[in-house]
């Protein structure tokens, strides 16, 4: 992608704390709900090697292929994450910066500089806008149109771990190193409750449907109902999780975790383990959902898994979850299910993969 002045996206540093309220016309809008992806989809990825990845996703008949669309160095540390919005690409990184593409145009529009610490976190809310959490402790929420920065939201007494959107784009979950999970009203700008945690929150999603939300702290996860204080279910882990989803299959909410010893795993909404299957050759680093068309007409969710061992793999969440339920509602399952599965497509980075965002290719 080559850089343009064209647009400004490099934001000069300012005081925008002050800023007590967004105006009407700078509140989030509702998000609609994602089409599926049908000819193709994007897989964004971040590396240590500095090196961001732009994989394309597409069935030549009724096999899906992955090739590349872009590779570039661009950072001088490490990335930490990726975030789509529309046609908007945004990375962050321990240099402390956040890059913006235009991927319609394929071109660089600039960078952002709010933050004085490395970017652990960055979430679109569809096209319009964009939050960045940041180690300085504070959230960033930038105007996609100007690239404006309206408010930084202030509440954290540490590193911001991870940040997530409520599909209805009025709340946003924070987590931070200070044990704390803060509930903020996108809305007004505003902190909405602020409350402890039994350690310190490495990652935090929504659930789709919006009704829950899971955080993970290390080697536990904990579901959170709405409205309620203390978690639904808590999920024990023995290995150190690095990613989670919270993904629908047949009507039914299930948490999907990365982990340390190259193993995904897939939970009930309760907290049971159903099953778990080894995904790669080293420590899964990311995980990210998208539903897909597939040739034969169905759509289907797909979950794209990046690793260590620099490979970026794609599977069909039915192959995860389907064997779990073919053994029956009544059937008494006392160990895990040993998943043997196989990726529907597989890239080969050749670098360390650290983040991943997976997303429709229209604009």
């Amino acid at each position: 992608m080559a850089n343009t002045q064209k647009k400004r996206a490099r934001v000069d540093k300012r005081n925008v704390s002050t800023i007590d309220s967004f105006a009407e016309n700078d509140s989030l809008p509702a998000l609609l709900e994602n089409e599926p992806a049908k000819d193709s989809f994007l897989i964004s990825a971040g590396t240590y090697e500095r090196i961001l990845y732009g994989i394309e996703g597409r069935f030549e008949g009724d096999v899906l292929a992955l090739s590349s669309r872009f590779i570039f160095p661009a950072h001088i540390g490490c990335i930490k994450s990726v975030s789509v919005g529309g046609r908007y690409l945004a990375s962050g990184s321990t240099d402390e910066i956040i890059r913006l593409y235009d991927l319609k145009k394929r071109v660089e529009l600039g960078s952002l500089h709010e933050h004085k610490g490395s970017i652990t976190s960055l979430q679109f809310h569809g096209h319009s806008h964009l939050l960045s959490a940041s180690e300085d402790g504070a959230i960033c929420i930038f105007r996609t149109k100007d690239w404006e920065p309206l408010k930084v939201l202030k509440g954290h007494k540490g590193p911001v771990n991870d940040i997530a959107i409520h599909p209805s784009g009025k709340l946003a979950l924070s987590v931070s190193q200070d044990r704390t999970v803060i509930v903020w009203n996108l809305l007004t700008g505003q902190r909405a409750s602020r409350t402890k945690t039994p350690n310190s929150g490495e990652l935090v999603v929504w659930n789709p449907s919006g009704t829950s939300y899971v955080i993970s702290y290390g080697t536990e996860v904990q579901v959170y109902n709405v409205g309620q204080a203390e978690p639904a279910t808590t999920i024990f882990s023995q290995q150190r999780i690095l990613a989670v989803l919270a993904v629908v299959f047949k009507g039914n909410t299930y948490v999907i975790t990365g982990c340390q010893d190259k193993r995904i795993r897939i939970y009930s909404i309760g907290g049971t383990e159903l099953a778990s299957a080894q995904c790669h050759d080293n420590r899964i680093k990311g995980l990210s959902s998208l539903d897909m068309v597939f040739p034969d007409g169905s759509t289907k969710t797909i979950i794209v898994s990046v690793s260590s061992d620099g490979r970026i793999k794609v599977w069909n969440l039915a192959d995860m979850i389907d064997p779990v339920l073919q053994l029956g509602e009544n059937t008494a399952v006392v160990d895990v299910l040993d998943l043997s599965i196989s990726p529907l497509a597989t890239y080969n980075a050749d670098v360390r993969l650290t983040c991943v965002f997976s997303s429709n290719n229209s604009f």
